[in-house]
């Protein structure tokens, strides 16, 4: 082992750092080895300061000695607070599920042990969190990342729990030693609108928000949409965000479950028109004001207003290099008949009127825009009472060329290639050409010699040259967003490793959310089951009583 130059030893415990980047755990007993191995691997194993609910527990001892030694090696804080359950979502589970406790036994045992999550004089406070956060921060003073997962709240809306624990995050991020590095780096998981107007309707909170935003170079937000009223989301999210002046990335990723590729069209029934603009990513059109700085930025299953969006990659437009849609649906209320329809593409043979938005023509005719990259994946539209009678019942999504391309290439190749005209059909490029006579040589090859029947007339017996298609050329990662960003990935690689190195995983918080989705669902399927017993049943008018016995539990 004297002998392995450092170079080479460094190299091999960098692949084995590589090969274990889904676990951690994996590399520790290669500490052990000798002190080389450990010297050469503390850099890695100590980058990231993991904390999760039982570091801040009352009876938990913290072991500051350790961290003081390491501390200095500490680039990124990954605080996993997803377990940490909302006193509101336990009540209403109670509620809920009180009258099927005798059917679903396990949901006994599982609230009391959800309540052991929940923040009380009997698990921690808020000076518990904070004592133990500042104590942390107080000895890694080369950290300049942050990423922080939120109480999940299954049920509920208030999200008192998830807008205590930020605020206090932020708080103790604004005390730090001025000699400690500025944060560059925050990914928030599951922030939700709710928690970002509490925390801007606090001036000592917002006064910490915009401290800690300040720095920032990278910024991941999942958020989801809670409120049913007209709020100051809007205002209070991109305020935030542009407290950020620094800002190089940005990724903002929404609260949408995964939709059917095949249609790309998302319908909303039994809502409000309301409530379902609402359901959307939120953008002002009436103070917009440019990102000076800002090269990458990303949205991820989100549902926004088409001339929103524009107006977003307008106000980045100056600085903007690369752009990434992933199952971005913009809405749509109305049919592709009318003048003011948006759409993303647009509809060939057609000219695009006056009041409507075509989003691939408005982002190619800004001037501003030179994109470097441009990937998609999953482009949809959100529907509000469609017309399935209209002329265009799937608005632009067919291919008019008849080439079967991939709706995704086509907004790609619409926005970024020159010689593709949106508004009149294409002419199907010829794909045989005659060879060009050769130049003089001094050694000729011999001519092919067809072998096809003599019936065949004299252009059979041609040679030609097959002159491949360039559309044929097109490769998957040359429009596809996912594909793409498995080998380049500048703005949403932080929410899959804070580090660089190991994966963001915290295995028990999630088998504790797993179990109690299950139990949810179990309990939600036998109030269904229940209801269509009672509903199916017939009632005798004379006796009242049930005609039709209701079918037995399972």
């Amino acid at each position: 082992m004297d002998s392995l130059p450092t170079e080479i030893l460094g190299l091999v415990l960098r692949f084995n750092v590589d090969m274990c980047r889904h676990d951690k755990n994996l590399v520790l007993p290669l500490r052990l080895v000798c002190k080389a191995f450990d010297a050469a691997l503390k850099p890695y194993i100590f980058r990231t300061v993991q904390l999760e609910f039982s570091r801040f527990l009352k009876d938990a001892t913290p072991n500051t000695d350790s961290l003081a030694r390491v501390g200095h090696l500490c680039s990124a804080v990954y605080m996993d607070m997803m377990v940490v359950r909302d006193e509101e979502e336990i009540t209403r589970l109670s509620d809920i599920f009180r009258g099927l406790v005798s059917k679903v036994p396990e949901m006994v045992p599982l609230l009391e042990d959800l309540r052991r999550h929940c923040m009380s004089e009997s698990t921690f406070d808020e000076t518990d969190f904070r004592r133990v956060l500042e104590n942390v921060l107080e000895h890694i003073p080369n950290t300049s990342r942050l990423k922080m997962n939120l109480p999940f709240q299954v049920v509920g809306d208030q999200s008192l729990t998830a807008t205590l624990l930020l605020a206090t995050t932020f708080a103790s991020l604004a005390k730090r030693d001025e000699e400690h590095l500025s944060l560059e780096t925050l990914v928030i998981d599951h922030v939700s609108d709710t928690t970002i107007n509490n925390i801007c309707n606090n001036p000592i909170d917002l006064k910490n928000a915009m401290k800690t935003f300040k720095e920032l170079t990278h910024l991941v937000l999942s958020f989801k949409r809670q409120e049913k009223r007209n709020s100051t989301f809007n205002r209070n999210l991109w305020f935030l965000i542009r407290k950020a002046g620094k800002l190089g990335s940005l990724c903002l990723v929404g609260w949408n479950v995964k939709r059917d590729i095949l249609t790309r069209r998302h319908r909303h029934r039994g809502v409000t028109e309301n409530d379902w603009r609402m359901r959307s990513l939120p953008y002002p059109l009436e103070t917009s004001l440019s990102f000076d700085r800002l090269r990458f930025l990303e949205l991820k299953r989100v549902d926004i207003d088409p001339n929103q969006l524009v107006q977003l990659i307008a106000d980045c437009s100056g600085t903007l290099k690369e752009l990434y849609l992933v199952e971005v649906y913009i809405k749509v209320n109305g049919t592709a008949d009318e003048d003011n329809v948006a759409l993303w593409i647009g509809l060939q043979d057609s000219p695009t009127p006056l009041d409507a938005c075509w989003v691939a023509q408005d982002l190619r005719n800004m001037k501003s825009l030179e994109l470097d990259v441009l990937r998609v994946t999953g482009l949809g539209y959100d529907d509000f009472e469609p017309d399935e009678d209209s002329l265009h019942p799937t608005y632009d999504l067919g291919d008019p060329s008849g080439s079967d391309k991939s709706f995704d290439q086509r907004f790609v190749e619409a926005v970024m290639r020159a010689d593709i005209d949106t508004t009149t059909k294409p002419t199907p490029p010829s794909k045989t050409l005659s060879p060009e006579p050769l130049p003089e040589q001094d050694v000729v090859l011999p001519p092919v010699i067809s072998t096809a029947g003599s019936n065949a007339g004299p252009e059979a017996q041609e040679s030609e040259v097959a002159i491949p298609n360039p559309e044929c050329l097109v490769q998957r990662s040359d429009y596809d967003a996912d594909t793409f960003q498995r080998h380049h990935n500048t703005t949403s690689h932080f929410k899959r490793s804070i580090d660089g190195y190991f994966t963001n995983h915290n295995e028990q918080a999630l088998k504790e959310l797993q179990n109690l989705i299950s139990v949810a669902d179990r309990g939600m399927s036998l109030i269904s089951q229940e209801i269509e017993r009672y509903r199916v049943a017939t009632v005798d008018p004379t006796t009242g009583g049930m005609v039709t016995a209701p079918t037995p539990w399972p």
